[in-house]
């Protein structure tokens, strides 16, 4: 987990150092904003993608006859991933917006009024940060629990950040620029697998089939440890399943 928190931190130290250096190139400002923009999109996207290829890894893993990766409970470790992913887009975001605030507008919120009304790309980028700042906030074991199942629901608002993040990126991009193409077919993927996914989603009699605890029984396991549901969780999985990243629901 530490890893790959070092590894998502790798973007920000490098851009650090370009800029420190003097090496940003001929419009260090311009690079200075867009650098962290661009990986907040990156790792939102694979935040928004962990879902899928979970179930895509077990898909792959029957077809192939591979010994591990047939249940679901098997890639338990890409849900504990998926926190330290959406938080590194947020953190991300936020390095995006506060060095367009700082070093661009030099704090004047006049010009940012200006600019929320005259360039789209600003007005969606604002917004997506906006949704993405209590995704951040809920983001831990204790504001799920404080929540209860409006905790869900309020995290598939991520989808909605997913879909400001990429028009943020369309709408600044010059006219023929291929890069966010690649990004809204991306989310298209993604969105259609959540559908399937949806109309695909088994009843917790065959989740147990499978070796995955029914997200029900997870939430009453941890209310009450000593229920059946806590003893089929510990039974599913030497550790219990941790609660999902800020970023996308299960």
């Amino acid at each position: 987990m530490w890893l790959a928190c070092a590894a998502m931190a790798l973007p920000a130290a490098w851009t650090s150092y370009l800029a420190c250096t003097g090496k940003l190139g001929t419009n260090p400002l311009e690079a200075l904003i867009r650098e962290p923009g661009r990986w907040a999109l990156n790792y939102l996207m694979g935040a928004l993608a962990v879902s899928p290829a979970r179930h895509l890894a077990v898909i792959l893993s029957k077809r192939v006859g591979w010994g591990y990766g047939k249940r679901l409970s098997d890639w338990n470790w890409l849900i504990r991933l998926r926190r330290p992913i959406g938080l590194a887009a947020f953190f991300y975001a936020l390095a995006h917006l506060a060095v367009y605030l700082v070093f661009d507008l030099n704090w004047n919120l006049d010009d940012l009024a200006d600019d929320l009304r005259e360039k789209p790309y600003i007005m969606a980028g604002v917004a997506c940060f906006v949704i993405l700042l209590p995704l951040a906030i809920t983001s831990t074991d204790g504001w799920m629990k404080r929540l209860k199942g409006r905790w869900k629901q309020l995290h598939y608002s991520v989808y909605a950040a997913g879909l400001l993040a990429v028009l943020h990126y369309q709408f600044l991009s010059k006219p023929g620029v291929s890069a966010p193409s690649y990004y809204e077919g991306l989310l298209g993927l993604m969105l259609g697998a959540r559908i399937i996914l949806h109309l695909m989603r088994k009843s917790p009699a065959q989740e147990r089939i499978d070796g995955a605890v029914p997200e029900r029984e997870r939430t009453h396991a941890s209310a009450h440890p000593n229920s059946p549901g806590a003893t089929a969780q510990t039974n599913a999985d030497a550790k219990p399943v941790p609660s999902a990243s800020p970023d996308a629901p299960n």
